[in-house]
């Protein structure tokens, strides 16, 4: 009984309390591999904003091991911003576990902590100009204009111009009203596939790369061009059985791909398929950009999704804090921060449950090492 309750608390124990607080321990973790005798090199790629605390909001990054092979491991977290703290656990652990091992030179592990910062800082999914980033990575023969098919029908419901009431009586009747009419998936797609006409609702993808992606990406080109192969795994919140981890398979992959990951990861994986299962068509997802962008390289790449709460109440509470954004009456972000939905959006996307927090690093972990063991097979 104490082995399982320390397991339990030992999960809890890399989830950080604040974007000043992970970002800190990420870096401590960089110094402790090198300690450890990892070759490490990290930077801090400063968005040139600050956090609640006056803090520099960065993109940390780091690779660990040997660029050189042309083999990387890519993790990234942290893109829908309150998404960050538990994406950040999973790093801040397998970094940990990386420091107990010998020093590896056949591949790398590249670590990308944070990609939002502003989100995490101040618990938004979007970033500093209301922009979704992981609808912000278009690839080179796309654009930043349009909306899904059948968005319009459900726009005045998704993004009411007004602050949110603390209880809203009629939102789930109106929701179920929507779903019957159009069908629960035509929905989930029309809501989550990404926009590019409404700077202030939703899921809004940009009209250009933002700060933060160019920042990002500008650090890869230096460092990507001998890479022959990279598997990677972004790391998500929000879709699906709470602490089950759905695994979807990135645009760009191969039913040869699908099936192999399957193998991989029996029960866990999926397509973006909408009627299929969680996920949904997305534009301009992080790895749909790399890929297009660094086509010399071959690309395994998932995304881990973790379930927290039902479809209904991550959209209300997705819904709620933007309206509070958008249409509330605040003077100064600190300000906007204490409001309650905020604090609802971050523990909508990081609940503050020690079982649920096991259960994501655990398979965070798993799903780690077993995509590494993977890379070197390759």
């Amino acid at each position: 009984m104490q082995n399982d309750t320390a397991k339990l608390m030992e999960g809890g124990f890399w989830f950080a309390n604040s974007y000043a607080e992970a970002a800190g321990r990420f870096l401590i973790a960089c110094n402790d591999l090198r300690e450890a005798g990892h070759k490490v090199e990290s930077e801090r790629l400063e968005i040139g904003m600050t956090g609640p605390d006056g803090e520099p909001l960065c993109i940390d990054v780091a690779v660990v091991g040997s660029i050189e092979s042309g083999k990387v491991l890519l993790s990234s977290s942290g893109i829908h911003g309150v998404e960050g703290y538990p994406g950040s656990a999973i790093q801040l652990a397998i970094m940990d576990d990386l420091c107990k091992e010998e020093v590896f030179k056949d591949h790398a592990v590249i670590l990308i902590h944070t990609i939002n910062p502003y989100g995490m800082a101040w618990w938004r999914r979007f970033n500093e100009n209301n922009v979704d980033l992981n609808r912000n990575f278009l690839t080179s023969k796309q654009d930043y204009s349009g909306v899904p098919d059948g968005y319009e029908k459900i726009r005045e419901f998704i993004n009411p111009e007004s602050p949110p009431p603390k209880k809203e009586k009629w939102f789930k009747l109106k929701a179920l009203n929507l779903i019957r009419k159009y069908g629960f998936s035509n929905l989930k797609q029309w809501v989550a596939e990404g926009q590019y006409e409404y700077p202030k609702a939703i899921q809004y993808g940009g009209d250009c790369l933002q700060p933060g992606p160019d920042l990002l990406l500008n650090w890869l080109d230096k460092i990507l061009g001998d890479v022959k192969q990279i598997w990677a795994i972004d790391l998500h919140t929000g879709l699906g059985p709470s602490g089950y981890d759905t695994l979807l398979v990135s645009e760009g992959m191969t039913l040869d791909d699908f099936n192999h990951f399957e193998r991989l990861f029996p029960g866990h994986v999926e397509s973006l398929d909408p009627d299929a299962g969680v996920g949904y068509q997305i534009i301009g997802d992080l790895h749909q950009g790399l890929i297009d962008r660094y086509d010399h390289i071959k690309w395994l790449a998932l995304t881990q999704e973790f379930g927290t709460f039902k479809p209904t109440q991550v959209i209300q509470a997705s819904r709620a804090e933007n309206r509070w954004t958008q249409w509330g009456k605040y003077m100064t972000e600190i300000e906007a921060k204490r409001h309650w939905s905020r604090e609802q959006m971050l523990r909508t996307f990081n609940p503050r449950d020690v079982v649920w927090q096991h259960k994501i690093t655990s398979r965070g972990r798993l799903v780690f090492n077993v995509a590494r063991a993977d890379l070197l097979d390759w």
